[in-house]
């Protein structure tokens, strides 16, 4: 441990010693320093105005948010639909039990609109 603390007290010592930077140099760093904060200054141009859907996309993240927006309205469409019946049968019928789920049908009209057969 000793040995290190030597080592950055050397290092240390060194810098101490060393020559202070030359006027030049110095005057070179502040002139581009100031070139610099010139740029920064400058205002910004202005962002070109939307209107109407183009408005709206740039606002949820573009396509690709409009995408995302869609897939999870999808998702959260069919998560609705289907998983209370999944979630009672994973459970032994503990929802239905409990009450939270009053029939297994949850979408009577369903039924009917999708039955093919006749009779």
């Amino acid at each position: 441990m000793g040995d290190k603390r030597d080592d950055l007290d050397d290092l240390l010592a060194s810098a101490r010693d060393a020559e202070a930077p030359s006027d030049a140099l110095i005057a070179r760093v502040l002139a581009d320093a100031a070139t610099v904060q010139e740029d920064l200054q400058a205002p910004a141009p202005a962002p070109a105005s939307r209107r109407g859907w183009g408005a709206w996309l740039s606002g949820i993240g573009g396509w690709r948010g409009a995408g995302g927006l869609v897939a999870a309205t999808a998702t959260g469409l069919m998560v609705g639909v289907y998983a209370p019946d999944s979630v009672d049968a994973l459970l032994d019928g503990a929802l239905t039990d409990y009450g939270v789920i009053a029939s297994d049908e949850l979408v009577s009209g369903w039924g009917a609109l999708l039955d093919l057969e006749d009779g």
